[in-house]
């Protein structure tokens, strides 16, 4: 796989440590102490390369403050680098691609097809930097750099924290704050599912049935019901 090779901690030791977050991932949300989309690394199928693809087998999770797929390769856990991941393949079915300028991994939580085209529904679970407070950004940070130059001491501290998550709330330990950014794929084209981009996809005769629609119909753009809503009546229709 093609990678910074960011050498930041022994997996083995970060292993030692994950039963405790292995129980009830369903309802797990990002900490500050623990900043990825899953509790624990899951072996997934990763697809990579921009011109010559590749596939590798992998444990690997997604970091949500920077949007980057982090994966074990020969005990050692590296960060991708950013652009080169074309797909990730989760066991549980989970999928996620990346999309936007920012490459941010989305989950495709949609698929159908559209003038013949595959054409699907992208979530990302991004973190919510505007309702971060200061000191969250400072645990982040540090989380973040204890992950990328832990050395044998910072490596301890980093896996005793993990070790301690259930021993009591602390500023750390509790959830970070999250948003839903959506995006839509038509016609070979990804585009964030915002009220402008969608304007300019749908039949320009349907625009003021569309902002009747969103008005009439509580849409939200946060919410995957409401972009379900939109996506069946002005794409999967003939608009």
């Amino acid at each position: 796989m093609i990678s910074t090779k960011k050498y930041i901690l022994a997996i083995l030791a970060i292993v030692s440590v994950l039963p405790i977050f292995a129980q009830n991932n369903k309802d797990w949300t990002p900490t500050g102490i623990w900043p990825f989309i899953n509790k624990q690394f899951k072996t997934a199928t990763v697809y990579t390369g921009i011109f010559t693809k590749s596939k590798t087998i992998v444990p690997c999770n997604i970091h949500v403050g920077n949007q980057t797929l982090w994966y074990s390769q020969n005990d050692t856990l590296m960060e991708a680098l950013p652009g080169t991941v074309v797909r990730v393949e989760f066991p549980n079915g989970d999928t996620y691609m990346p999309v936007g300028t920012e490459h941010m991994f989305g989950k495709i939580v949609r698929q159908d097809t559209i003038n013949n085209k595959v054409a699907r529904i992208i979530c990302v679970n991004a973190l919510d930097r505007k309702s971060l407070d200061q000191k969250g950004v400072d645990i982040l940070n540090n989380t973040q750099n204890t992950l990328q130059g832990a050395s044998a001491i910072g490596l301890g501290l980093f896996a005793s924290a993990l070790a301690d998550a259930n021993a009591g709330i602390k500023q750390e330990e509790e959830p970070l704050p999250m948003q839903n950014i959506f995006f839509f794929q038509v016609n070979g084209e990804i585009f964030q599912a915002t009220t402008k981009n969608i304007l300019a996809h749908i039949n320009p005769k349907r625009k003021q049935e569309y902002k009747n629609f969103t008005r009439s119909a509580e849409i939200l753009s946060f919410s995957e019901k409401s972009m379900n809503k939109v996506w069946e009546e002005f794409f999967l229709k003939n608009n």
